[in-house]
């Protein structure tokens, strides 16, 4: 395993129109060239509070950038911002997080320099939780939907390699429906929980399988976990809320998502088959189940 670095707080300056845009670096200590790995925290949650996730991925040989977006680092944040930007607003504007990452890579280089040479961006996949899944899924095709309009918002993302969505939403709000993810085609790994419900937006888990379900087929994943609810017993996005940890079901996401990007980022045969066996669902006993289509 890689040794992990980890620069919080790096600041790529206000440019124009854009606002400053605050960045946690990932990085594995020794060499270069590594696949990238954007990631999108969930509503009114931070780049900080997913370190068992990216850790894990830094360590098996990625670099990871996290931004803070908009809606990030408190309720009275979030909703502030939801009420000034509309719910439009907020996810154009997780886009224009993750689109202006790529493009001042150089300039992230320069201003981190331990940074430069770690990330490959010509093999890139784009991860995220919650809210930030939906952001992520915006990179292979996922669309928002404008009520007014009553028509789909294409998002003009760069076309990424794979894409990992920590429980992604259902249906939510009037702007995520039904019809958004029909052209989602980059490959896709789509993880839930058994208690991943919230009874204001998800009351039944099996919401978040719908991108996985109505996806273009082929290369679309979806991993189950018994037990595992939206924040893996508060070990990401809520580590300040008290609970009993779910350390099994943290594994089962961090082994499965690392052999997806393995097998996407990294052409690992033996990982793609993995995704494609039953080898998961049999050796943990049904608790954490991967299906393909």
């Amino acid at each position: 395993a890689h040794e992990v670095v980890i620069t919080r707080g790096v600041v790529l300056p206000a440019s124009g129109a854009e606002r400053e845009l605050e960045l946690n670096l990932y990085y594995p200590r020794e060499g270069g060239g590594y696949p990238l790995l954007l990631f999108s925290h969930g509503n009114w949650s931070s780049k900080d509070k997913y370190d068992r996730i990216i850790e894990y991925w830094v360590s098996h040989g990625y670099a990871v950038i996290a931004p803070d977006h908009l809606d990030c680092c408190s309720a009275v944040q979030g909703i502030f911002n939801s009420v000034r930007y509309g719910q439009l607003g907020l996810i154009a504007g997780r886009l224009d997080d993750l689109r202006r990452v790529l493009d001042r890579l150089p300039q992230i280089e320069q201003l981190q320099p331990a940074f430069a040479g770690k990330a490959d961006p010509s093999r890139l996949a784009l991860t995220g939780h919650s809210f930030g899944a939906f952001s992520a899924q915006q990179f292979g095709g996922a669309m928002a939907f404008d009520p007014e309009t009553e028509s789909f918002i294409p998002a003009a993302a760069p076309a990424v390699n794979a894409i990992v969505a920590l429980s992604p939403p259902g249906p939510m709000f009037d702007t995520i429906t039904a019809g958004s993810w029909q052209a989602l085609a980059t490959p896709t790994l789509v993880t839930t929980g058994s208690w991943d419900v919230q009874p204001q937006f998800w009351p039944d888990w099996r919401m978040h399988l719908m991108s996985w379900e109505t996806a273009l087929p082929g290369n679309k994943y979806a991993l189950v976990v018994e037990g595992a609810d939206h924040y893996l017993g508060n070990l990401i996005c809520r580590p300040e809320r008290e609970g009993p940890p779910q350390e099994d079901a943290l594994r089962m996401v961090q082994l499965t998502t690392t052999a997806f990007l393995d097998a996407y980022l990294k052409g690992d045969e033996v990982a793609k088959a993995f995704l494609s066996s039953q080898q998961l669902t049999d050796t943990s006993g049904g608790f954490a189940r991967l299906t393909a289509r």
